[in-house]
């Protein structure tokens, strides 16, 4: 994601612009030359590094578990209930429950982060501070295990720290373990959270938007006959887009197959966009006539699911497709605000081939982001076969139903959508050397 969101939008092209800046990207070993290919410069270094080597430790685990274990949101609670007691782990999950609880209080918080600073396995990035001595590290997602460590080290160094959150739906997964010196959001619905979970500074919060819909706003890159005829679909029919919910969000995966042999009976043309990143069960499935499949995604394997990238042209691709469809179906997913971003009207699907309890549900959808979202009325959501046809009757026929809920999803989520995102990050982050300096 981070090479989407961060590194292939205006804030990466305004800081590499900057010659008296030197820019060190760490990256997994095995994508460095993939990075190196797509974001190297004469100021710019790629370096790989070997991912997730705190974790591998029993402490390194331990602090990684905590951060969930001690965060008391919907989103943690409905985690550890999925995590442990479906796999009867009773144990666990009441001790999880109870750090929950004690978790609350900020002081709690505090101990445990000092605890994590000074006890989890450290000194992975060590080398490489020895060998740039940097002025500032600018971590792309704080709760990221891979930059913790990293901030650890730099925190050890007395390096000045630029934490960035990820993703609208980062907030209420698990606890900051690293508090930076400077935070910077998407939105204002973020920074509201950050307040209220966090107590963080809010003189300490930039809110500068999200670098990488700048380009949304500029609308398709491709004109309408060449974006339908790349598909080998008609212009004249109407279009749904599909984002399937994935294996990922639920334990066995057959609401995608289920949902896509629905839709094989809508008088419209179903693209179907596979995530970059995770794998869509299929089982004998045959496609419909109405029917494409776009597979996404940069490889570095042979599988169809794992640490992939998500490329210049899958972005474009997205834009394009939300751009032109006339009706986007999604699960719990970032679909669900992409594509109200574009007024497009949007169904979140959660109904199955047969009747199941709620471990064998995506239990996502009672997670405080996807609650937040429904609650705007800008989603429709759909928990019956007989919902979901009327529902896409309504849509394809009334294009601006619900436009008032998508509207307060674009003001929540993307309070600052006016293309100037990536400057403005450019910017705190060129103010924050300047700090050291």
């Amino acid at each position: 994601m981070i090479s989407r969101n961060i590194l292939a939008t205006d804030f990466f092209s305004y800081l590499k612009a900057q010659k008296n800046i030197r820019i060190v990207i760490l990256v997994p070993r095995y994508k460095a030359e993939y990075f190196k290919q797509m974001f190297g410069s004469t100021n710019v270094i790629i370096e790989g590094v070997g991912p997730y080597q705190a974790s591998r430790t029993f402490l390194g685990l331990l602090f990684k578990k905590l951060g969930v274990m001690l965060f008391n949101t919907r989103t943690a609670r409905n985690r550890k209930r999925y995590e442990y007691l479906y796999h009867k782990k009773y144990g666990l999950y009441s001790a999880s429950m109870v750090l929950g609880s004690i978790g609350r209080f900020a002081f709690v918080r505090a101990i445990v982060r000092v605890l994590d600073l000074s006890f989890c396995p450290q000194g992975y990035f060590l080398d490489l501070f020895e060998k740039y001595q940097p002025d500032l590290v600018f971590s792309t997602d704080l709760q990221n295990e891979n930059d913790v460590s990293l901030l650890q080290d730099a925190k050890h160094r007395k390096v000045r720290i630029v934490g960035m959150v990820r993703s609208w739906d980062n907030p209420t997964q698990r606890i900051f373990r690293i508090l930076p010196d400077r935070l910077v959001v998407g939105s204002q619905e973020l920074f509201s959270e950050i307040l209220e979970l966090y107590k963080y500074p809010a003189k300490l919060i930039s809110v500068i938007g999200n670098p990488h819909y700048d380009r949304y706003l500029v609308g398709p890159t491709q004109s309408r006959g060449d974006f339908f005829k790349s598909f080998g679909i008609s212009p004249d029919r109407k279009l749904i887009v599909y984002a399937p919910v994935s294996d990922a969000l639920i334990k066995f995966n057959d609401i995608d197959q289920y949902v896509m042999s629905l839709l094989g009976k809508v008088e419209a043309s179903v693209i179907v966009r596979f995530p970059a990143e995770k794998g869509v069960r299929l089982d004998n499935f045959v496609k419909p006539d109405n029917m494409v499949f776009h597979r996404t995604g940069k490889s570095f394997n042979d599988r169809e699911q794992g640490d992939r990238e998500i490329t210049p042209a899958d972005d474009e691709s997205l834009i394009n497709e939300l751009f032109y469809a006339d009706l986007v179906i999604t699960g719990p997913t970032s679909i669900a605000v992409d594509a109200p971003f574009m007024d497009r009207p949007t169904i979140a699907v959660n109904f199955y081939p047969t009747p199941r309890n709620f471990f064998e549900t995506v239990y996502s959808y009672k997670c405080d982001h996807i609650q937040k979202v429904l609650e705007t009325g800008g989603v429709h959501y759909s928990d019956s076969v007989e919902d979901f046809f009327q529902a896409i009757a309504a849509y394809l026929k009334d294009p601006a139903k619900d436009r008032a809920g998508r509207l307060k999803i674009k003001q929540k989520w993307f309070s600052k959508a006016d293309g100037l995102a990536g400057q403005r990050l450019a910017k705190v982050v060129i103010d924050e050397l300047a700090l050291k300096s």
